[in-house]
């Protein structure tokens, strides 16, 4: 099954996300983000903003967007870290970690 982009030539989740860093910088291609290892990750959010992720997915999962819940989080998590490299990190990717993430409230807090 191919994926259609919008007839407008608009994504529909820059509405609701932002848009990407910077016009000109390319997305990884759809096929290649979909090729990768899927794994469950679970996180606590506010209701709110969970009540209107769904609203947004009900909403768009229709022709011609088809958007997906698990489509939603996963734009709006790449186009943040993406964000977070070129504000942070010079662009680069992030270095590897070292050791997995100490659950728990954030330092500070």
């Amino acid at each position: 099954m191919s994926k259609r982009s919008s007839p407008i030539g608009i994504d529909p989740l820059d509405s609701l996300l932002g848009a990407p860093a910077s016009a000109g910088q390319r997305r990884p291609a759809a096929s290649a983000q979909r090729s990768a290892p899927r794994v469950r990750a679970t996180f606590h959010l506010p209701l709110d903003l969970v009540e209107e992720a769904r609203n947004a997915t009900v909403a768009l999962s229709g022709p011609p967007t088809r958007l997906t819940l698990a489509r939603l989080v996963e734009t709006a998590v790449r186009r943040e870290v993406e964000r977070l490299r070129h504000t942070h990190h010079g662009g680069e990717p992030f270095p590897p970690r070292s050791a997995d993430l100490v659950g728990g409230r954030p330092i500070g807090s």
